[in-house]
């Protein structure tokens, strides 16, 4: 959670919605005309308000425990003047047993006083994936002890707010089936707007916002930008370097630093937990670029987390085609397993794909990055470089249109990628794009 409250006006969109970032890679504005074509999907907390539960999803660094508290502080007062109450259990995360947690929140005296009572009783859950943590049973316990309250479940609202990788498909189903389907809503945190980062800009003290912006869209990190965690990166390097990004420093070292921010477990409850593995986070950038070779050279759309019943789309990948074998890291051997790419998945460069088994690349471009970083790092023969973004097709030897940016990407990082896409460039008149992108990133 970045240090500084920005205020920020966030948006929120149904898990089988879709997010456009088509502002310069920003989220394109809902409150402007033509934002609200392109992005119909997204409402702010207040539109959604009046659903009787809420799953409020988002991962790592994307800001929802400070949105959720922010819009709590707004809708209770108006919860109070409708007559009703608010239950808020803030430090969930702390609860180490079953029975903390029933006595916490069922025999609590607000509950008991709703229970006697004819108000509206509105419970907010913060840090779910925090306390599942500690009670593998949770899920199963809420769905158990809801079911006991059918009767009164009309005058009761529930709001959790949890990370996406970790929302559990039996809590989902569960509160469906008491609530009702139609009453049950799953919504997942938008990235920032422009106005968002320029306004906070501002309230660090940058005087000429313009200038910044400009600088974040020479140097292509508008998708650091728009997550809070490496808009915070961005700060402090911008303002570490004298209000510039450093001249010297090449544009993929800027995004490997942003890619490692998103790696990283701030949460010092999740760090002292024994029940995950808690990789550092260069192993987790290793296992993320691995993940992004798989699905950018294998033109995969998704991660299917779940179980195989056949039902798994082609553009998905299982996740056992990626725990296999071992990556090298500091001269040693890490075994890749289900549990550690669980974990990744788990980091801010992923997000939900409408599914509860899908998981899918927060922004494009981190996977173009990591999978032009991860050939890097294997040090992969020229040859086999070429065979991977070079249409085997074309007797001209254009490289393949949707590894246009990873090409670039590569052509940053090796001088003998970058002379040989300048062959394939001499004869190709259509790949000017390319061409200019490639020498924006020297």
């Amino acid at each position: 959670m970045p240090s500084q409250d920005y205020q920020w006006k966030r948006f929120w969109c149904p898990r089988s919605g879709r997010i456009n970032l088509a502002d310069g890679g920003y989220l394109c504005d809902p409150e402007e005309k033509w934002g609200k074509i392109y992005n119909p999907d997204l409402v702010t907390f207040d539109a959604i308000s009046d659903l009787p539960c809420l799953a409020l999803l988002g991962e790592p660094g994307i800001g929802k425990s400070r949105a959720l508290q922010a819009e709590k502080k707004q809708i209770i007062s108006k919860i109070k003047q409708q007559g009703g109450q608010v239950h808020s259990l803030d430090d969930i995360r702390s609860f180490g047993s079953e029975t903390r947690l029933v006595d916490k929140l069922f025999n609590s005296p607000q509950f008991n006083e709703w229970l006697q009572g004819t108000h509206q009783l509105h419970i907010f859950l913060d840090s779910f994936d925090e306390c599942l943590l500690r009670i593998d049973t949770l899920a199963t316990l809420l769905v158990d002890e809801f079911k006991s309250y059918r009767d009164q479940i009309k005058r009761l609202n529930l709001r959790i707010a949890c990370r996406t990788a970790v929302w559990q498909p039996v809590l989902e189903e569960g509160l469906k089936e008491i609530w009702g389907k139609d009453n049950v809503g799953i919504y997942e945190l938008a990235p920032l707007r422009r106005i968002d980062v320029s306004q906070a800009a501002k309230i660090v003290g940058i005087n000429d916002t313009e200038a910044f912006l400009e600088e974040i869209n020479q140097k292509n990190v508008v998708p650091l930008a728009i997550k809070p965690i490496t808009f915070e990166f961005l700060i402090k390097t911008y303002h570490r370097h004298g209000s510039q990004f450093p001249p010297n420093q090449r544009l993929y070292e800027l995004y490997s630093e942003g890619c490692l921010w998103l790696c990283e477990e701030r949460n010092p409850n999740r760090l002292s937990s024994q029940l995950i593995v808690n990789l550092e986070r260069q192993k987790r950038l290793i296992i993320a670029a691995r993940i992004a070779a798989i699905t950018i050279f294998g033109n995969k759309f998704a991660i299917w987390a779940d179980t195989d019943w056949g039902d798994v789309p082609d553009e998905d990948v299982l996740i056992e085609k990626i725990y296999q074998g071992t990556e090298s890291f500091d001269g040693r051997e890490l075994e890749i397993t289900r549990k550690t790419v669980k974990e990744v998945l788990d980091t801010g460069l992923f997000s939900s794909r409408g599914e509860l088994s899908r998981m899918g690349w927060a922004h494009q471009t981190y996977a173009e990055f990591l999978a032009a970083w991860y050939l890097v790092q294997h040090e992969t023969p020229l040859n086999q470089v070429m065979k991977l973004i070079v249409s085997p097709e074309d007797p001209e030897r254009k490289l393949i249109p949707q590894l246009h940016e990873t090409a670039a990407w590569l052509a940053s990082m090796r001088t003998d990628v970058l002379q040989e896409i300048m062959l394939i460039l001499m004869y190709c008149c259509e790949a000017t794009y390319l061409q200019m992108q490639i020498f924006a990133q020297q």
